[in-house]
């Protein structure tokens, strides 16, 4: 598998940290296609509010990935979500706090004709939570509701687990990162967490759920069967280490 097969086609490959820039370019775009009014504000807020600790978990790394696999698929003639604007949104809002992307969305798509369907649709990929998304909106009794349909669920969660099927160097890097956020564990309580998730992740019979991603299959079990070997191997180093 190539080393770029997640890259945003319109990216090139010697570009330096151009990884950083493919958020900031879905985004918008979408409110470009959405008519929403001051997405450069917007974006300010997105990047004040991200949590200040992430490594992985930042605009520049996981969502910026997600970003470059969802354009690359794309690019490779997948069919189209329902919402495609509205499916970039939720991708760069993916892990900005709730209450924070319900201010920013009530503003983003007050000019839209279907904001309230858009904003729906949001919430219902970011939560995956058909129900509890129609308690996050002001409704009146005739107000429709149209959340996600079950293949956009899903494509939404598999471009989040995408990094499992990255290139082996790419893999390592996201687990280094990983590591960084839980500085404050000492190492023998990281592993030991650490594998226990990536246990639930061998366990299950598919990491992936739409056919779109099922190539990913293979490379994704690897990784993590490969991590699982080298996390259980330095326990036991460290074990006799301190014996």
């Amino acid at each position: 598998m190539a080393g770029s097969w997640w890259r945003d086609p319109t990216v090139d490959d010697g570009e330096e940290d151009a990884t950083s820039d493919h958020a900031v370019r879905l985004w918008k775009s979408a409110c470009g296609t959405l008519m929403a009014p001051a997405p450069e504000e917007a974006w300010v807020q997105i990047e004040e509010h991200s949590a200040p600790n992430t490594l992985w978990h930042s605009l520049k790394n996981c969502v910026a990935h997600q970003a470059g696999v969802w354009q690359n698929l794309l690019a490779k003639g997948m069919d189209d979500v329902i919402q495609p604007a509205a499916f970039k949104l939720a991708l760069v809002l993916r892990h900005t706090p709730t209450e924070v992307t319900t201010t920013l969305l009530n503003e983003l798509l007050r000019l839209h004709p279907q904001a309230q369907d858009l904003t729906s649709y949001i919430l219902t990929l970011l939560t995956d939570d058909e129900a509890g998304c129609k308690n996050c909106l002001p409704r009146g009794e005739n107000s429709p509701i149209s959340p996600a349909p079950q293949r956009d669920l899903q494509l939404f969660g598999d471009c989040e687990l995408a990094v499992l099927a990255a290139p082996m160097d790419q893999y390592d890097n996201h687990s280094k990162l990983v590591r960084a956020e839980y500085s404050k564990l000492s190492q023998e309580h990281y592993i030991e967490l650490r594998i226990k998730v990536l246990n639930q992740f061998s366990q299950i019979p598919k990491v992936f759920h739409t056919p779109e991603f099922q190539h990913f299959e293979k490379a994704a079990r690897e990784n993590i069967e490969r991590e699982i070997r080298n996390l259980r191997e330095e326990l036991l180093t460290n074990h006799g280490k301190n014996i």
